[in-house]
């Protein structure tokens, strides 16, 4: 047998015992279920939503306009856009959420911030939506037919007190919450990364433990 015929019989044994070991059976089952869970979860609608809060108007600034509401006259007001977003590979049917008196989804305004007006924005709603809102015992709830995937619907609340407390509850069909959105490729990037590192320590350790028996039989394959 040539010293490659030995070197690639050595490699081949080394690689079969390795995917065999206990180390990569738990690699190769933590990454098939990984990859059911990610693909269960992206096909189906997922819905995030977002919020970015301005100040309106404030009485600190020597302003040059004034702002009035419904015939009322505002010193102090601050607008957050609120921002709900299809991520996922599946549209949602404005059918499928949940009906008013169980969990339809809605915009929650705590009642310290003082609410005073609300608005659909539709230069940042997505245009093939008709969507609208209906305010139902001091919140927003958000009506529309279809929710199609990188769909959204934006939101101009006005407010006067400062809040960071505006958000989005509700659930759907195959939708049982809607989160605060984070960035997607940033999670995906941390996601791979961590799992590479993770995977990477288990051969390290796996190498270390099995270098001097590998090393005794590759001695004695050379024999």
């Amino acid at each position: 047998m040539t010293h490659f015929a030995t070197k690639v019989r050595y490699a081949a044994r080394a690689f079969w015992n390795f995917w065999t070991s206990q180390t990569g059976a738990f690699i190769i089952g933590v990454s098939a279920i990984v990859l059911a869970w990610y693909l269960a979860y992206i096909n189906n609608p997922i819905l995030k939503y977002d919020t970015q809060s301005v100040s309106f108007i404030s009485s600190a600034n020597e302003n040059q306009y004034k702002v009035t509401v419904k015939g009322k006259e505002y010193k102090d007001l601050y607008q957050t856009k609120v921002y709900l977003r299809n991520y996922g590979q599946q549209a949602l049917s404005g059918r499928d959420v949940s009906k008013p008196g169980h969990d339809p989804i809605r915009i929650v305004v705590p009642e310290e911030a003082g609410m005073v007006h609300f608005v659909l924005d539709n230069t940042e709603t997505t245009e093939a939506i008709t969507a609208s809102l209906t305010e139902q015992e001091g919140e927003l709830l958000i009506n529309f037919d279809l929710l199609n995937p990188e769909y959204q619907i934006a939101v101009a609340v006005l407010h006067e007190k400062p809040t960071t407390g505006i958000e989005i509850k509700g659930s759907a069909l195959n939708v049982n919450e809607i989160t605060r959105e984070w960035d997607g490729r940033d999670l995906r990037f941390w996601g791979l990364w961590g799992l590479g590192l993770l995977y990477g320590l288990l051969v390290v350790f796996y190498v270390r433990r099995h270098w001097r028996p590998m090393f005794w039989a590759k001695k004695v394959l050379r024999r």
